[in-house]
C-alpha cells in the first residue's frame, strides 16, 4: 500500500495546484479565467505550481503537471457544466490548457531538481 501512495502522490498534489489556479484566480485578478488576465499571472502562476510540485514531490513530477492540467480542466468542465450557455468554446479551452500546462511540466522539473540540489530524498 505504501508503494501506491507514493507511486500517486504527484497527481493529488498537481490537482490541488491546478484547481487553485482557476478558483483563485476571479479574486487574484478580477478575471473570470485565468488566461484572460493581463500580464503574466498565469504563466507564472502554472510555472510556480509546476515548481511547488515538483519541489514537494520530486520522484513524482510528471505527474505533478498531469495533475495541474487534470484540476484546471476539472474546475473549466464544472463551470462549463454549471453554466452551459457561457460554454461552446469549451473543446479548444481544454486544447489550450493542455499547452498552457507545458509550463507547469517545465515546472515541475525545475522544482524537483531543485529538491535534489538541495539534498532532498526523492518523493
Amino acid at each position: 500500500m505504501e508503494r501506491w501512495i507514493r507511486a500517486s502522490s504527484g497527481l493529488p498534489v498537481g490537482l490541488a495546484l491546478g484547481a487553485g489556479i482557476w478558483v483563485l484566480s476571479a479574486s487574484i485578478t478580477g478575471y473570470r479565467e485565468p488566461w484572460d488576465s493581463p500580464g503574466m499571472y498565469y504563466a507564472a502562476a502554472l510555472l510556480g505550481a509546476g515548481v511547488i510540485g515538483g519541489f514537494l514531490v520530486p520522484g513524482h513530477w510528471a505527474e505533478v503537471a498531469v495533475g495541474v492540467f487534470t484540476g484546471q480542466a476539472v474546475v473549466l468542465l464544472a463551470r462549463v457544466l454549471a453554466e452551459p450557455a457561457s460554454g461552446g468554446l469549451w473543446p479548444l479551452g481544454i486544447l489550450l490548457l493542455g499547452l498552457y500546462s507545458l509550463l507547469a511540466l517545465a515546472g515541475a522539473g525545475l522544482g524537483s531538481g531543485l529538491r535534489r540540489a538541495v539534498g532532498g530524498r526523492p518523493g
